[in-house]
């Protein structure tokens, strides 16, 4: 099986993975909502939303603070998908004569993704009550994550229209 076929069917493998759990994660957040939580930066806009969050309710009728914990539950399966599907497209869109820059690109993810761990880990210390610099370091894990995807992203988009 040739190199390009054996990680066109992983990434695919880890893109029904990451579907999978994407449909899992719908619990009546919306992005911009969840995006605009790890994004807060400050204790106080924390403690803010999370006063307001433990009211309001999505439609299945849970409170947004339930439904962001179960989101951020499933965000742990959803990281490996997206890392995963993530390297193995960038080997696709690299080629074998260039696995290094692959591999760079596979670094970059996995730096994201241990970002994502540590940014729900403290969404999920945030959401027991516990603020002090939490909403700062999610924020900024949050930051470097986003910036890390559409760096590797792009990357590897180049690099399949060179090839």
């Amino acid at each position: 099986m040739s190199f390009t076929i054996k990680n066109l069917l992983l990434a695919g493998l880890f893109l029904a993975f990451f579907l999978f759990i994407s449909r899992k994660m719908r619990t009546g957040l919306t992005f911009g909502e969840v995006v605009g939580f790890e994004l807060m930066f400050t204790q106080k806009k924390a403690e803010t939303t999370m006063k307001d969050w433990q009211i309001e309710t999505v439609p299945s009728g849970k409170t947004k603070v339930a439904a962001l914990l179960e989101n951020t539950r499933f965000d742990f399966f959803y990281i490996i998908g997206y890392v995963f599907f993530g390297v193995f497209l960038a080997r696709v869109a690299a080629g074998e004569g260039r696995i290094g820059t692959a591999n760079t690109i596979a670094w970059l993810l996995v730096v994201a993704g241990l970002c994502d761990v540590v940014e729900n880990l403290q969404i999920l210390q945030i959401l027991k009550g516990n603020f002090g610099l939490r909403p700062m370091v999610m924020s900024v894990c949050a930051a470097v994550k986003f910036l890390l995807l559409v760096v590797s992203l792009g990357w590897a988009v180049v690099l399949f229209a060179k090839r």
